[in-house]
């Protein structure tokens, strides 16, 4: 006898209806699906209707018989649900418990659009920085190899002729390469601000970031004697692209500190009204 098949309303993939009276389960993503002659009443409370399948053994449950967990998979969050039978519990260890009076107390959707804002504040002024440090090291080559003012001009050699222009070469490389790494970080740690459980801290790095990465910027402009280049116009364009981008970034960052501030102070309350230790 041939089995009923169903479209899977999630991805689409056919579902061969196995149980009449039983949840049935997609091959293709696990989604569950109804049996046509199954009730839709929780296993538990006959008259109730039910609100959720356990994700465990596939019963129907309303809110009374169920746990909602939090789990993360390949890096994203997701919602599952499961029963409280012994062995579904167990099973379901691998996710997070979900206290609902908790998260209700701790929602945050009020940090939306400020969030919104400090990650593409923070995230611009990263952006502006990394190209900032790719100009910096293109420009630097330029003036120590292409121009007379450089400290390739008029050098010896230490073993062989040219051998102190491989080393200078590598020097003002490896220098700037710090500096495209240090831009790098800061790229990185931008796109944490939005993050509620990251963003206090992620703010207070961009702050120790954009000194270091300042006082990184002030040593290899001294080194390389950037000052004494004729033309001014170079460096002053190199600073007013830092300038702008620390800005940016200094904005987001102390706007992140005060959203982060905010959340655990909102975090701690919460978790005192419900008596729960940290």
């Amino acid at each position: 006898m041939l089995k009923s098949t169903i479209i899977c309303p999630v991805c689409g993939g056919p579902i061969s209806i196995q149980h009449d009276d039983k949840v049935n389960r997609c091959e293709y993503c696990a989604n569950p699906v109804l049996g046509p002659s199954q009730s839709r009443d929780c296993v538990n409370h006959p008259g109730k209707l039910a609100k959720a399948t356990c994700h465990v053994c596939g019963d129907l449950i309303c809110e009374d018989c169920m746990e909602r967990r939090a789990g993360d998979y390949g890096g994203k969050l997701f919602t599952v649900v499961n029963c409280t039978k012994r062995k579904c519990v167990a099973e379901s260890d691998w996710a997070r418990s979900i206290n609902e009076k908790y998260e209700k107390l701790i929602n945050m959707d009020w940090a939306d659009k400020s969030d919104n804002f400090i990650l593409r504040v923070t995230g611009f002024g990263a952006v502006i920085m990394m190209v900032f440090e790719l100009i910096f090291i293109l420009t630097m080559l330029y003036i120590q190899y292409f121009t007379p003012y450089g400290i390739t001009s008029n050098v010896s050699f230490f073993l062989y002729p040219g051998d102190a222009i491989i080393v200078m070469g590598l020097l003002v490389v490896g220098m700037n390469i710090l500096g495209n790494l240090l831009g790098a970080i800061l790229l990185q740690t931008s796109l944490q601000v939005h993050i509620h459980g990251r963003q206090l801290g992620a703010g207070v790095a961009l702050m120790f970031l954009i000194i270091i990465e300042a006082m990184y910027l002030l040593y290899r402009g001294s080194f390389f004697n950037l000052s004494a280049y004729p033309d001014p116009l170079i460096a002053q364009i190199l600073f007013m692209a830092f300038l702008f981008s620390s800005i940016l970034i200094f904005v987001g960052a102390s706007m992140a500190i005060s959203n982060g501030m905010k959340k655990r102070k909102q975090m701690k309350v919460a978790r005192e009204t419900l008596g729960l230790s940290k």
